[in-house]
């Protein structure tokens, strides 16, 4: 009950005073110099000036953090466009160094072609034989292009390999490292002959080399024109490693291969003019 009342009493007080205010403006309107607000009005106007200015304070924080609030909008709007700009520009530079790296690479094809006696044909490799080290690979050349089985098949570093199948438009070539290869050599410096295998690993295998043969780590092994497939004079590789066993007649050596048979795009197939 007495809750009650102290209620109906603020109550009371709340419209007690709502009214006076009221009371008082209406006068103040009606009054004939309105710019005179008397001592009631100033009276009320300091009372409510603490109010106002908070209230005016609350404005202008709220108005300055909707400022804010549209200007990050605004900013992050700039750095997505800014982002993408710089991803477009980022995949068009990628886009150039692979365009610039392949044209490199078909200038040095280029190069050999025009130092061959045979007719060079580009061609692009688009498979892979995963089932073994290196063993074979696919490229977008075929029996409508001219190609033949045992074609030699180069690039600007070295040779490669051979043509082992030919389709209309593909063929298939069988890498130097595969363990069913092996082309004649010749090492450049001592002028010795042999023959180089693979092994289905990184390195070539350099066999039936004289004991008597003066070769050493670093001499450049190239083909020796014999066997029917390979001219003479394509650079096979440079040797690493010189392997002379006790009582043996001949010696060995590991070759590594001069062209990177492991990052191969671009591949040239030489034929019989």
């Amino acid at each position: 009950m007495t809750e009650l009342i102290a209620a109906r009493r603020r109550m009371a007080i709340f419209l007690g005073l709502f009214l006076f205010v009221v009371v008082l403006l209406t006068s103040q309107a009606r009054s004939p110099d309105r710019r005179q607000v008397g001592a009631i009005g100033t009276g009320v106007l300091t009372l409510l000036m603490p109010v106002q200015a908070g209230m005016a304070r609350i404005a202008d924080g709220v108005g300055r953090m909707w400022e804010l609030y549209t200007e990050i909008g605004r900013l992050r709007v700039e750095n997505a466009r800014l982002r993408g700009d710089v991803e477009a520009l980022s995949r068009k530079m990628a886009e150039l160094r692979e365009q610039a790296a392949a044209a490199q690479r078909l200038e040095r094809l280029l190069e050999l072609r025009s130092q061959t006696a045979y007719r060079s044909l580009a061609a692009h490799v688009v498979g892979r034989d995963v089932s073994r080290w290196f063993g074979t690979l696919l490229v977008d050349r075929g029996s409508r292009d001219g190609v033949r089985r045992n074609a030699p098949v180069v690039t600007a570093d070295g040779v490669v390999g051979r043509v082992i199948e030919v389709t209309l438009t593909t063929s298939r070539v069988l890498l130097i490292v595969d363990s069913r290869s092996a082309v004649g050599a010749l090492v450049q410096r001592s002028r010795d002959l042999a023959v180089v295998e693979g092994r289905s690993e990184r390195t070539l295998h350099l066999k039936y080399l004289s004991r008597t043969a003066q070769v050493e780590p670093g001499d450049l092994v190239v083909t020796s024109g014999q066997g029917g497939v390979f001219p003479k004079g394509l650079v096979v590789g440079r040797i690493t490693r010189v392997v002379q066993e006790e009582g043996e007649y001949l010696q060995e050596a590991q070759v590594e291969p001069a062209a990177a048979l492991d990052r191969l795009e671009e591949v040239l197939i030489l034929l019989p003019r």
